[in-house]
């Protein structure tokens, strides 16, 4: 029975794993100060004066506008480089420092923006996309110290101004974001300050089959994810009305979000716009803004890692973002605690081995109970043949008679299975940790004779996942048994199924389950010693 039992962990593992690779989609239905979002309003107009559409008072941009191409202006912090662009005052690019896209030390940084962000909507069918916006900043600026505002302006329209103010914190991946719409002319008008956000996603691209990315979006509590293979049609996709906390874009490591700093309700529609983007167009109420008055907006932007203390310091349960699905709950604790092993180790291959410590010295009565009861069944073997052979033909006796010999020898015959049962969580936990989390990414370890280059990626000699085959078969060998000979035979092909499962795993993953399987070995030594 306890053998069935195993076994069926053991496929259990398999299944889950493949379904989880294979199967499982995302589900759908010292920080920058906070500011205010404020209206500052004149007196009420007269009654006699009407309010003015803003598109009525404000015609498209010239083709000459349009055909401006701006100048760029250039950004370095510690953290990462960005471009913005007088025309739309946009960010055109930011590149991370940090972080590369393989792990040849020459590879180019990962480069987040791509498409200009994020488009102001001043009115309907008018955005500032082909506005070229007028910059103090001339050339290249260093931010190391203090924050540095980066300030566009414009005359939109007759009457109507646009000041655009970034808030770069060099020591973060936070930027705020300030618009600030003024009326000017003799007539109330009316003004949304909407925004668009875009971001690149090509028909063809269907994006990674193993880990999502697309569009995101915080709608009250709930995490909304959009499988990018989903927005196909050009046009609106879905709309989502109410408490938005913030949305954007997001891949396997990385997030780009726009976060609301005040309740308000909103209104988020995702959308192809073409053959190449999908935007995230963010709608909240016109406001009619007096004569001499103006619209102010502001919000945060994050472009960054998904990395836990990082999306923490945030706030705005941005660390929704990083989400492990079902074992999440055990999953982002485990997490925490490599990091703060880390703080100490600064080596995430130590850290995994001491945290195999850890969890192992934890499981420890209960895998002394387990050797206890595969030892006692052991012992009890020839009295169980005995039985089973008396009530071959009487399946219920025997099962009677068979528990009441567990009871008089206080044996509990699934004893033996409750530490595997208790690591599949952890295991699983553990994988969509070194699968998911940025702190493991590119990640190396130098181990006995060779070395691991990234600890979220498969072991690219297989050495380890030998090795934790190895160390599988020889704690099979080890570990009591009670059952028929075959069904022992079948047992030792465990470790065969065990190895080729984990020559795609994370290496790190590997290494937690190769180093478990030797503090077992040690623990049955021991055990087995002590009850002899």
């Amino acid at each position: 029975m306890e053998k069935k039992t195993l076994l069926a962990v053991i496929i259990s593992i398999v299944i889950l794993v493949s379904w989880d690779i294979f199967f499982v989609q995302p589900r759908t239905p010292k920080d920058l100060p906070k500011k205010e979002q404020q209206t500052t309003a004149a007196a009420p107009a007269a009654t006699s004066k009407q309010v003015v559409p803003l598109t009525a008072a404000a015609p498209a941009p010239s083709p000459q506008a349009a055909l401006t191409s701006g100048s760029e202006i250039v950004v370095e912090t510690p953290l990462y480089t960005a471009r913005w662009n007088t025309r739309g005052g946009q960010i055109v690019s930011l590149k991370l420092k940090k972080y590369r896209t393989d792990i040849d030390k020459t590879a180019p940084p990962v480069e987040l923006i791509k498409a200009p962000m994020p488009t102001l909507l001043i009115s309907k069918g008018f955005t500032d996309s082909n506005i070229v916006y007028e910059c103090p900043q001339k050339g290249p600026v260093t931010v190391d110290g203090a924050p540095f505002q980066l300030v566009f302006s414009a005359e939109v329209s007759q009457g109507i101004t646009v000041r655009k103010t970034f808030t770069i914190d060099p020591k973060t991946y936070l930027l705020g974001y300030q618009t600030v719409v003024a009326n000017n002319t003799q007539n109330p008008m009316s003004i949304s300050g909407n925004l668009l956000f875009n971001n690149t996603y090509p028909l063809d691209d269907k994006g990674s089959k193993y880990s999502f990315e697309g569009p995101v979006l915080l709608y009250g509590k709930h995490l909304e994810e959009f499988k990018i293979s989903k927005v196909k049609e050009i046009g609106s996709y879905r709309d989502f009305s109410g408490n938005v906390q913030w949305f954007g874009f997001e891949d396997k490591y990385f997030l780009q979000a726009i976060i609301s700093q005040t309740p308000e309700t909103a209104t988020i529609s995702i959308r192809r716009t073409d053959a190449k983007t999908i935007g995230l167009q963010y709608t909240v109420a016109q406001a009619n803004v007096q004569p001499g008055a103006s619209l102010t907006k502001d919000i945060l932007i994050f472009i960054g890692p998904k990395e836990i203390k990082t999306l923490k310091a945030v706030g705005y349960n941005l660390n929704k973002a990083l989400d492990f699905g079902f074992f999440d709950l055990i999953a982002k604790p485990l997490l925490i605690a490599m990091n703060w092993i880390n703080t100490y180790t600064n080596s995430y291959g130590l850290t995994i081995i001491i945290l195999t410590f850890f969890i192992k010295i934890l499981l420890y009565p209960l895998t002394l109970k387990s050797f206890t009861s595969m030892k006692g069944l052991q012992k009890i073997q020839p009295l169980m043949k005995e039985i089973q052979q008396q009530y071959k033909d009487d399946k219920p006796k025997l099962n009677q008679e068979l528990m009441k010999l567990y009871k008089e020898h206080k044996i509990n015959p699934m004893g033996g299975c409750l530490p595997m049962l208790l690591q599949i969580p952890i295991l699983f936990a553990l994988y969509k940790v070194f699968f998911s989390a940025i702190e493991l990414r590119h990640t190396p370890f130098h181990i006995v004779g060779t070395w691991l280059p990234d600890l979220s990626a498969k072991d690219p000699y297989f050495i380890t996942p030998i090795l934790m085959g190895a160390s599988q078969f020889l704690m099979q060998k080890m570990t009591p048994t009670a059952g028929d000979p075959m069904q022992q035979k079948m047992m030792l092909f465990m470790p065969v199924i065990f190895t080729f499962m984990f020559l795609s795993f994370p290496s790190g993953l590997v290494i937690y389950w190769l180093i478990s399987n030797i503090l077992t070995i040690a623990q049955q030594a021991y055990i087995n010693r002590k009850l002899t």
